[in-house]
């Protein structure tokens, strides 16, 4: 059975406005120094993607906007910077089913005054021409919190920034299947970025266990 929702899908909230910026890098970088967290400037997926700035790219949320949207009441924000052994890559890589472009993962352990929260990472995922960044939160429990796209740029696709669209991932764990028209409803006229995201929540989520597993 096929589902699909209509583009024409609710809006979304005011913080999701589209911004101007010249690129990703300094998205990071403005984000990490309102966290005071320098490993947040610009990560290694980020520099892949180096370019020339393009008149598509849409910047709807800084770091620190997505984590008081994933973790609101946040308190601290902890980062580690963590090269998964070959040992871990590849298992990793097996359990996704494809390679791994990034050398290391920005993994921000989120606090607030009474205890873990959960954990959040940012990566980029590529879309049908360019890279989607996205952060995807999970709680202790190693279950999405829930994601937030940072930076679009693509001509279409855009909905998938939607929350209507984006809370189909809450509680999704690794062993979840978050393929379209199994556990995740398509977006018509934005299948390549669905898949996209399905693909950056699937990989974080491995990410994630895989860190913690290692610590």
């Amino acid at each position: 059975m096929r589902f699909v929702l209509n583009e024409a899908m609710e809006q979304d909230s005011p913080s999701h406005c589209t911004r101007s910026a010249g690129g990703l890098g300094a998205l990071l970088l403005a984000a990490g120094l309102g966290l005071g967290v320098a490993s947040l400037v610009p990560t290694p997926a980020a520099a892949q993607f180096a370019r020339a700035p393009d008149p598509e790219e849409r910047v709807l949320l800084t770091v620190e906007e997505a984590l008081r949207e994933v973790f609101p009441g946040h308190a601290a924000v902890e980062t580690t910077a963590w090269r998964p052994s070959a040992e871990r890559r590849a298992s990793m890589e097996e359990r996704l089913g494809r390679r791994l472009f990034e050398p290391r993962y920005e993994i921000m352990e989120v606090r607030s005054a009474s205890g873990l929260m959960g954990y959040a990472v940012v990566t980029d995922e590529r879309g049908k021409y360019r890279p989607i960044t996205l952060m995807v939160g999970v709680s202790p429990d190693l279950r999405v919190r829930d994601t937030a796209i940072l930076v679009y740029r693509e001509s279409r696709g855009g909905q998938v920034q939607r929350q209507r669209f984006l809370r189909q991932y809450r509680g999704k764990d690794s062993s979840d299947a978050i393929r379209i028209n199994s556990d995740i409803v398509n977006i018509s006229g934005a299948t390549i970025s669905v898949r996209s995201v399905n693909a950056g929540v699937r990989k974080i989520l491995v990410v994630v266990e895989e860190w913690s597993a290692a610590r």
